[in-house]
């Protein structure tokens, strides 16, 4: 959840003005690249991206080869947030059930965004505000 270089506020920023976004992480001498396909802007300070569901594949070393076989079963999806917060799963389509994982976790997650060649010459705003009758109706309601 620590910046090394860079801002949330800018990672927002790009969120909101639609520039794309791609995020990493790595663990037992793997790294994954995989695009955000749907992001969450929590409270102006958060972000959380969900990458498209794939089919798992696993690199193995056997003897002086390494091999990257398919989970012919499974698909893998992974929920990655800004604050350090990841989520990973496991499906069987076969069967359409959770196979794997589904536990909170914390671990590092690097963050690319493409910047356009030229920039857009706009603010980026929030999609949702406080001020908005929803807002209003919604403080009413848990009253």
């Amino acid at each position: 959840g620590t910046s090394l270089y860079g801002s949330k506020s800018d990672l927002i920023d790009a969120v909101r003005l639609g520039y794309p976004i791609r995020i990493g992480w790595g663990s037992n001498r793997i790294e994954h690249v995989a695009d955000a396909s749907f992001l969450t802007v929590f409270d102006d300070k958060e972000v959380f991206a969900q990458i498209e569901s794939i089919i798992g594949q696993a690199p193995a070393v056997e003897n002086d080869s390494l091999f990257v076989r398919f989970r012919m079963e499974n698909n893998w999806t992974k929920i990655s947030g800004s604050n350090g917060y990841a989520m990973g799963f496991m499906t069987n389509y076969f069967q359409d059930t959770i196979s794997g994982g589904g536990f909170d976790r914390y671990n590092a997650t690097t963050w690319y965004v493409m910047y356009p060649e030229h920039t857009l010459n706009i603010e980026p705003t929030p999609l949702w505000r406080e001020s908005s009758p929803n807002w209003e109706k919604y403080n009413e309601e848990k009253k």
